[in-house]
């Protein structure tokens, strides 16, 4: 009986142990870490184990990273500045493991990317593995506090710097949501225009100003992207 040739099984970085990749976690996701100092490059590798299907990749490689862990006490302004500067050369979403979760401006952590969040105190490597798994698969994991600090300022920026000036969280004016609304429930122009007390000419121009911004071709366009968009 003849024997196909043997190779020999690959193993964990730096270990005896076997490089396997689970069923479960049938895609390998490569992570980065952002850290001021080696014992916490140390302790994100502690919590990666073979089998999870999540390899840590070297410093040089962050730009290829499918998840950038960034380590530091607090989300201070110096974080959110190193996390500006990376965003310019990799766009994977972050992850923060930090000392005080609760300290730290939330809503511009978002915008640069930042999809997940954990305290260092209740780090497990299970727990740790799931976020990585969870962010690489588009979704976000911030704690409860977090999420209400965020859901909070989202409500703040809303009724004092947006809706004073006509704006929703959407980046579209008020008013040309409203036309939107008034468009998918299936209104013509001069329909809409008496509803809204607008001259033609005005829902028009309304409507041409937003589709020419938005790059969309037609008013069913419009109307369809604003769905999509949860804006209507």
């Amino acid at each position: 009986m003849s024997v196909g040739p043997q190779t020999s099984p690959r193993t964990w970085p730096g270990t005896n142990r076997p490089a396997v990749v689970s069923e479960r976690y049938p895609r390998r996701i490569g992570i980065a870490v952002e850290a001021a100092d080696v014992f916490s490059r140390a302790g994100v590798a502690g919590l990666v184990g073979p089998g999870q299907g999540i390899q840590l990749l070297p410093t040089a490689q962050l730009p290829q990273a499918d998840v950038v862990v960034a380590v530091a006490p607090r989300l201070s302004g110096r974080l959110l500045h190193r996390l500006r500067v990376l965003r310019e050369v990799c766009k994977p979403p972050f992850v923060l493991i930090l000392d005080d979760i609760d300290d730290g401006d939330w809503l511009a952590a978002a915008e640069i990317g930042v999809a997940g969040a954990m305290s260092r105190a209740q780090i497990t490597p299970d727990h740790f593995n799931d976020l990585i798994r969870t962010v690489a698969e588009g979704d976000s994991q911030l704690p409860p506090r977090v999420q209400g600090q965020l859901l909070r300022e989202v409500a703040h920026l809303q009724q004092n710097v947006l809706a004073p000036r006509g704006l929703t969280a959407s980046g579209l004016e008020t008013r040309e949501v409203d036309v939107l609304r008034l468009l998918a429930d299936g209104l013509d122009t001069a329909e809409i225009a008496e509803r809204m007390k607008y001259s033609e000419r005005t829902v028009k121009n309304i409507l041409y100003t937003m589709m020419t911004r938005l790059n969309l071709r037609n008013r069913s366009h419009a109307v369809a992207y604003a769905m999509r968009s949860g804006i209507i």
